[in-house]
């Protein structure tokens, strides 16, 4: 009997310890009902003069995270420009420089982040206001339709993929005295032959190497480049941001 005792102790105490981090509270991130029209996106400011941008930020419904979001108007075509985050509700993504996802639709709902990270603009950061209370556990990703294009088709700058080729996003954390806390990358794209295509689901990215990051920054690179930078458009879609309670 006493054995018994002892082993039922012992089992308890594993399963305890087990079960410890899926017991954790989590927050989902979510934009939902922040769009009143069907296929838009936040647009920060209507009616741009050409040649004016700005800059301005935004949070998701539960106030949990806040993202910097940059606009302009460059002209014909570039009316409305955006850098770093903004969330969108498109599923129309007939046009080839289509911001919307190439899933057409959210993982979890119809609002979702899209994101513009390149060399010519600001960086695609996003800070954790509790972080006292929170840690980023991760976030589900896909490829935008323009991102998915340039490296199917090509376009004007950048050429279709072939074996060997690939797409890759990487987040890297910070403290708030930009100590870096972690790095953690996935692929968006990666060819192993000429007939391989870049993902068109929704995939989770574990970005719970970064620890206890305040600010998350995250940038896209890929084999596609030349002299002046990436050729493969700079933008990638995000939804479900899950933060884990410490």
């Amino acid at each position: 009997m006493k054995k018994l005792s002892i082993l039922f102790l012992l089992l308890t105490a594993f399963v305890f310890v087990g079960c410890s981090d899926d017991d954790k509270a989590t927050l989902v991130t979510s934009f939902e009902g922040k769009l009143t029209k069907a296929n838009s996106e936040f647009i920060a400011k209507e009616d741009l003069a050409l040649n004016e941008s700005g800059s301005t930020t935004f949070q998701d419904n539960n106030s949990a995270i806040t993202f910097p979001h940059g606009y302009a108007n460059w002209g014909t075509g570039y009316e409305y420009s955006f850098s770093q985050f903004t969330y969108t509700n498109k599923t129309d993504n007939s046009a080839s420089n289509s911001i919307a996802a190439i899933t057409k639709k959210g993982k979890a709902g119809s609002t979702y982040l899209t994101v513009n990270t390149d060399m010519y603009a600001l960086p695609a950061q996003f800070t954790i206001n509790a972080p006292q209370v929170y840690r980023i556990k991760g976030a589900w990703v896909t490829n935008s339709t323009w991102a998915y294009n340039s490296m199917t088709v090509g376009d004007n700058f950048a050429k279709p993929f072939k074996k060997g080729s690939w797409f890759k996003l990487t987040a890297t954390g910070y403290t708030a005295n930009d100590v870096e806390t972690g790095s953690t990358e996935i692929y968006l794209a990666n060819y192993q032959s000429d007939e391989d295509k870049p993902i068109t689901d929704w995939i989770w990215f574990d970005m719970s190497e970064l620890n206890d990051a305040i600010k998350v920054t995250f940038s896209l690179s890929s084999t596609d480049n030349n002299d002046y930078g990436m050729l493969t458009a700079a933008y990638f879609c995000m939804d479900g941001i899950t933060l884990e309670e410490k």
